[in-house]
C-alpha cells in the first residue's frame, strides 16, 4: 500500500466537519453561553459565532485548494512565513486540539456515572468509561477510512436531526417570551460579545476536516463541506440550547451541573427521555471522538512523512491503509489527557484554552491568505474568499479581540463565583507555544538531518548495475 485512498464523498466531509464540533461538552459550553446572555436569546451569539466561523472557513477553503495534502495547514504557515514557524504552530495547535478529549471524556463518563451508578468508585468508574470509549473509536479508525466514514455519516446526521427535533417540540411546549427576554438587564452588548466568544468553542473542529483532502474523491469538497457544515451547526446549536435552557429549572441551571441535557431530558420525557438522551450523548462524544482521531492521525501520518516527526508515524496498515501508529499514539495521548482532566477536575480550563486556541489559529489562517496572495498571487485557486482583503482581515481583528476579551474575563460558574482568572489559559498557552518552538528549532533539524543521512547511506549501499557487454 502506497498511500491513502481516494473514496470520501462530500457527505463524508460535512460529517466529518461538523461531527468533532458536535460533542457531549457543546451542552454544557452552550448552557453557559444561555446563562451568560439571556438563555432565550442565546441564538442571537450562537449565530454570531457561526457567521465568524464561516469566514474563517471561507480562508481555510482558500488555502486548501492551494495545498489540498493532509499536512494542509503546516504547508499553509511554511510557505507563508517559514517551515520552523509552521512546525511549531502546527503542533501547538494539534497539541491543543487534541486536549479537548479530556474534557469530552470526562463529561461523557459523568453521564455514565449518573446513569449506571458506582459500582467501584467514582474514580475507577469514570476511568473506566474514559477507556473503553476511547479504545473503541481508536479500533475502528484502524480498520480503514471507509468504514470510519461510514460510521461518521450515520452518527453526525442522526445527531443533527435528532436534536433540532427534540429543539422544535419543546418550543411548542414551553414557548419562548423574546420580549420578556430582549427587555432583561443582562441582554447587553458586553455579553453578547463574551457569549460569542464561549460560543466558537462549540464550532471546535469544523477545519480539521482538510487534512482528508488526500482522501476525498475532488479537494475541492472540503472547502464546501466545511461551510455546509457550519450552517448546519449554526441552525442546531440555535435550535438546541435555546430549548434546552428554557427546559430546565432555574435551580439545576444554577446548580453547576455537568449534564444539563439529561436533566432537560428527565423534565420534559421522564425516564425514557432520559435514557434516550443518555444513548444521544455517547454518540455525540464517539462522533466527536471519531472525527478527531481519523483527521489528527492523517495530520501526524504527513509530518511523519516528511521527517517533521518520527518516520516510523507515516506507516500504513497493508490491509486497511490506514496510519495505524498515529492512530495508537492519538489513543495513548486521550488516555493520558483523560486521565489528567479526572483527576484534576479542570474541564473549563480545557474548555477556554480551546476557544481561544482556535481564535489564535483563525487569525493565522487569515494572514496566510493574505500572505500567499501577494508571494503566489498568480498560483491556481479552486477558490478565492471574496472581497478581496476585507474576509482575511476582519477575520484577523475580530478573532484577535475575541482572544484578548476571553483573556481578560474570568470564567465563572452558575452561581457568579470565579473559578479561576483567564490569564492561566494565556500562561498555559505560552507555556505549549514554548514547548513546540523548541521542537521545531532544536529537535525537528536533528530529525531531518537523520533521515537525510539514512537516505545517502542507502544510496552508497545500493549494488550498481554493471553495464550489459
Amino acid at each position: 500500500m502506497t498511500g491513502l485512498r481516494k473514496v470520501l464523498k462530500l457527505r463524508t466531509v460535512v460529517s466529518s466537519s461538523a461531527g468533532l464540533a458536535m460533542a457531549t461538552s457543546c451542552y454544557l459550553a452552550g448552557l453557559y453561553v444561555a446563562v451568560v446572555t439571556v438563555g432565550e436569546l442565546a441564538w442571537v451569539s450562537l449565530l454570531i459565532a457561526g457567521v465568524l466561523c464561516l469566514l474563517s472557513a471561507m480562508c481555510f477553503s482558500e488555502l486548501t485548494s492551494l495545498y489540498p495534502t493532509a499536512a494542509g495547514i503546516k504547508l499553509y504557515i511554511q510557505n507563508a512565513f517559514n517551515e520552523k514557524t509552521a512546525v511549531a504552530v502546527a503542533m501547538f495547535y494539534v497539541i491543543g486540539g487534541a486536549s479537548i478529549v479530556g474534557v469530552e471524556s470526562y463529561l461523557l463518563s459523568s453521564v455514565l456515572l449518573d446513569t449506571v451508578g458506582i459500582l467501584i468508585h467514582p474514580l475507577v468508574d469514570r476511568f473506566f468509561w474514559q477507556l473503553i470509549f476511547i479504545l473503541l473509536v481508536g479500533y475502528i479508525n484502524y480498520r480503514g477510512v471507509v468504514l470510519t466514514g461510514r460510521v461518521q455519516d450515520f452518527l453526525t446526521y442522526l445527531m443533527l436531526g435528532f436534536l433540532i427535533c427534540v429543539g422544535l417540540y419543546t418550543f411548542t411546549v414551553k414557548g419562548v417570551d423574546l420580549a420578556a427576554a430582549v427587555a432583561s438587564p443582562k441582554f447587553t452588548l458586553e455579553n453578547i460579545f463574551t457569549a460569542t466568544a464561549l460560543g466558537i468553542f462549540l464550532f471546535i473542529g469544523f477545519e480539521w476536516v482538510a487534512p482528508l483532502a488526500e482522501e476525498t474523491e475532488d479537494y475541492r469538497m472540503v472547502g464546501k463541506g466545511m461551510m455546509i457544515a457550519i450552517g448546519l451547526l449554526s441552525i442546531t446549536y440555535s435550535v438546541f440550547v435555546v430549548a434546552m435552557y428554557t427546559g430546565l429549572t432555574p435551580e439545576q441551571i444554577k446548580s453547576g451541573t455537568t449534564i444539563p441535557h439529561i436533566l432537560f431530558a428527565r423534565n420534559l420525557f421522564g425516564s425514557t427521555g432520559a435514557a434516550v438522551f443518555i444513548f444521544m450523548s455517547i454518540l455525540a462524544s464517539f462522533t466527536s471522538f471519531n472525527s478527531g482521531v481519523l483527521n489528527n492521525s492523517r495530520f501526524i501520518y504527513a509530518m511523519a512523512r516528511a521527517n517533521i516527526l518520527p518516520r516510523g508515524l507515516s506507516k500504513l496498515h497493508p490491509d486497511h491503509a490506514s496510519p495505524w501508529l498515529a492512530i495508537v499514539m492519538i489513543v495513548c495521548f486521550a488516555v493520558i489527557l483523560s486521565l489528567f482532566t479526572l483527576l484534576t477536575g479542570r474541564y473549563m480550563f480545557i474548555v477556554v484554552v480551546a476557544a481561544a486556541l482556535e481564535c489564535f489559529i483563525y487569525v493565522v489562517v487569515a494572514l496566510c491568505v493574505l500572505r500567499l496572495r501577494k508571494k503566489l498571487p498568480d498560483k491556481e485557486r479552486a477558490y478565492k474568499v471574496p472581497l478581496g482583503k476585507v474576509i482575511p482581515v476582519f477575520t484577523i481583528v475580530v478573532f484577535t479581540l475575541l482572544m484578548i476579551g476571553m483573556f481578560a474575563d474570568s470564567t465563572k460558574d452558575s452561581h457568579g463565583n470565579i473559578l479561576f482568572q483567564n490569564y492561566w489559559c494565556a500562561l498555559a498557552m505560552v507555556i505549549f507555544a514554548g514547548l513546540t518552538a523548541f521542537y521545531a528549532w532544536r529537535v525537528m533539524p536533528k530529525l531531518k538531518a537523520a533521515a537525510e543521512e539514512k537516505a545517502k547511506t542507502r544510496k552508497r549501499r545500493r549494488p550498481q548495475r554493471r553495464p550489459a557487454s
